[in-house]
């Protein structure tokens, strides 16, 4: 089934800064990382002799990179819990809930008024569309007859692909692994989403000018600035925080952010997760004398990232 919050892949779309791809008909510079890494190192929050770990991890990231996760497995023999940086979504056992929220996700799916897209766009933003769409995947027969949002998705996926870069972010569920096979606990929240088929109708209800704004920023992204995600996914494997600090995240995002949580529903199902998290690894800290945490670095980083607030509230906070 279906998730409302995996409709937030657009937001990994975000965070590049200003370094342009290759001119038009020349191939996508593909990113190689040879060798196995083990990415940045660890954050440390301690509170008395109780110590958090806290691994940075990002999205995407290259495609063909080995993984080396010595540093976790070392971690995990100290730690008593795991904490994962979005809780699990669970929208009830009642059949008829689930098939009303298919048939609602099914109608996501189609585009407003179940017009093509060339009848959505305006016609200088098709174009582009139609020019990402023909280099990257010529073939495709799908993305005339999507919505603009999930269209931005589509087109992303292409291009990330392109650029040796996958979007499915494997460290956390590596993490998770390791720590089931060492017997450590797993503190993952459930999120009950109380009203999952009126979730889906406000996402389904997201104005046309809105996506066709989060389509706009998304083609703008993959035209220009798919070199500082390059950049940052490198920079992530061979643990060069310094990087990672240097090159933006957020700004580009807030589009397709506003466009795919409008309503106060979707805003505060998403703030709870986040919240969540944080209530999380305190209560860790508190209980545990080690625990171990994932999160993502655009949530980390930052004057107002969770590594601030942290210090914010009297923790002890060391790291890269």
């Amino acid at each position: 089934m279906h998730r409302v919050p995996a409709l937030l892949v657009l937001l990994a779309l975000a965070g590049a800064g200003a370094l342009a791809v290759a001119a038009p008909g020349e191939p996508l510079p593909e990113i190689v990382i040879e060798g196995r890494h083990e990415g940045p190192r660890m954050w440390t929050v301690r509170k008395g002799d109780h110590t958090l770990w806290i691994l940075g991890t990002i999205s995407p990231l290259p495609r063909r990179m080995e993984w080396q996760p010595d540093a976790v497995r070392a971690v995990l023999r100290q730690v008593q819990e795991v904490v994962p940086a979005w809780p699990s979504y669970g929208i009830g056992a009642n059949p008829l809930t689930a098939l009303r929220v298919y048939i609602e996700w099914r109608r996501l799916q189609k585009p407003p008024d179940n017009l093509p897209l060339r009848a959505t766009l305006p016609a200088p933003l098709y174009a582009r569309v139609e020019a990402l769409k023909e280099r990257y995947d010529p073939k495709d027969k799908k993305l005339e007859q999507m919505r603009p949002m999930l269209a931005a998705r589509q087109l992303t996926a292409r291009v990330l692909d392109a650029a040796g870069l996958a979007q499915h972010n494997e460290v956390q569920q590596t993490v998770l692994q390791l720590a089931r096979a060492q017997g450590v606990r797993v503190h993952q929240d459930k999120l009950r989403i109380e009203d999952p088929v009126d979730v889906l109708k406000d996402v389904s209800s997201t104005t046309l000018d809105r996506e066709v704004a989060c389509l706009d920023s998304v083609v703008t992204l993959l035209e220009h600035d798919i070199g500082p995600m390059q950049q940052r996914a490198q920079a992530w494997a061979l643990g060069d925080v310094e990087t990672l600090r240097q090159l933006p995240y957020a700004a580009d995002r807030s589009t397709c952010l506003t466009a795919v949580s409008s309503s106060e529903r979707v805003r505060s199902l998403v703030q709870r997760a986040q919240d969540d998290w944080l209530i999380a690894i305190e209560d860790g800290l508190n209980r545990n004398t080690g625990t171990l945490a994932v999160q993502s670095m655009d949530r980390l980083l930052g004057e107002h990232g969770a590594l601030a607030t942290l210090r914010a509230r009297g923790y002890s906070v060391e790291g890269p």
